[in-house]
């Protein structure tokens, strides 16, 4: 268990800390194309669906943790495959279960459950997620299966070890004394089996930046800039012998802090009622070409309502998650998400935001929030 601060900091760091870095391997498309794989049946791709099975340490609740503050546990997982074996990712599920009777529990114990690749440095390709953590999954109270489309999948060597960080919650109950795990299935193809290939994705975060401190306007906006480019919503703009777009360092990007004196947050405190905010996620996006999405998971806290993605430069709506929260307890029952072997259109010159709506309903308590989506993008 990590204490005090350090333990309520580190998943944040861990989620949402970009990076960027030069490197000179190839894309994977490319590197795939080298190996000569081959596909020896033809037609449909009805490759047998592996299972490998895994649960953290025993995490301990016996008072309130709210989002975020529980105990966690981070684990490495690696495959039982040939370590020349390159396997594809399509699925991931996890539960919350007593250690000691081994009884499913409720979901309301679950914070969250991710699991990161470790290295992406050891890869034979250039991995295309930016982020310290490099995550694969992530999943939560309100949405605990993850299952791609038919045909898609995100490729991984076998012999490479992941990194699993599984997190506890416990709005309600006080008075609660368990010793619980979250027991973990990874559901993958193999491509020595594979009767014809696969489309692979790679995964990119974008999240809820909430300003702290500094002047007024977006992440990156110049001062000058801030009221009409939010007028013109977004779109670059002349006025005053100057072009109004967002400035971003792309060999040291911050997303929580930008070079005009602003710092943001992503994990704020809620106020009583209804809070919306929208951030720019073009720069976090990071696309390196125009693609398509096929899936999007959505993490968010309880008292959420929904989590938008739009297209800035075409003003339209590309997909809402809405959230369902329990009736009766602090919690979330439902969250969606978005799932398609067709996928949506995203280019590289466009501005994408993100909208987030919490109403938050509880007077006594204290409640944090997050709005975080994980877009799964066709690698090319």
């Amino acid at each position: 268990m990590i204490p005090g601060t350090l333990r309520y900091i580190l998943p944040l760091i861990a989620i949402l800390s970009l990076g960027c870095s030069d490197s000179p391997q190839p894309g994977f498309v490319e590197w795939y194309n080298n190996q000569g794989f081959t596909f020896e049946n033809g037609g449909d791709n009805f490759a047998k669906v592996h299972t490998h099975e895994t649960k953290s340490a025993n995490l301990t609740i016996d008072t309130i943790f709210r989002s975020m503050q529980g105990p966690l546990n981070i684990k490495e997982v690696t495959f039982k495959e040939d370590a020349e074996e390159l396997v594809w990712l399509v699925g991931y599920e996890t539960s919350i279960s007593d250690a000691l009777t081994r009884d499913r529990l409720p979901d309301a114990f679950m914070c969250h459950n991710n699991l990161n690749i470790q290295v992406k440095s050891k890869f034979p390709w250039m991995v295309r997620t930016q982020g310290t953590s490099t995550r694969l999954f992530t999943l939560t109270e309100g949405q605990t299966t993850l299952r791609f489309p038919n045909g898609f999948g995100i490729p991984i060597p076998a012999d490479q070890p992941m990194r699993m960080v599984s997190q506890v919650l416990n709005h309600n109950d006080p008075d609660v004394d368990l010793q619980v795990t979250h027991d973990v299935q990874i559901h993958y193809l193999n491509q020595r089996e594979l009767a014809a290939p696969l489309v692979p994705l790679y995964q990119q975060a974008v999240f809820i930046l909430r300003q702290e401190s500094g002047p007024a306007g977006d992440h990156g906006l110049p001062t000058s800039c801030a009221e009409h480019y939010h007028k013109n919503k977004g779109k670059r703009t002349e006025q005053e012998g100057h072009t109004c777009e967002m400035q971003y360092d792309d060999e040291n990007f911050n997303p929580y802090a930008d070079k005009f004196g602003r710092s943001f947050t992503s994990h704020w405190t809620i106020p009583i009622g209804k809070e919306t905010l929208t951030t720019n996620v073009t720069r976090l996006m990071n696309l390196q070409f125009d693609t398509r999405v096929h899936y999007i998971g959505v993490h968010m806290h309880p008292f959420a309502h929904s989590l938008e993605l739009r297209d800035v430069t075409t003003d339209s709506s590309l997909f809402t998650a809405y959230v369902q929260n329990s009736k009766e307890v602090i919690g979330i029952e439902h969250i969606d998400h978005y799932s398609s072997e067709e996928g949506f259109e995203v280019f590289k010159d466009h501005q994408y935001e993100i909208v987030s709506t919490y109403n938050c309903t509880d007077s006594i308590n204290t409640h944090t929030a997050m709005a975080l989506m994980l877009l799964y993008f066709r690698d090319k």
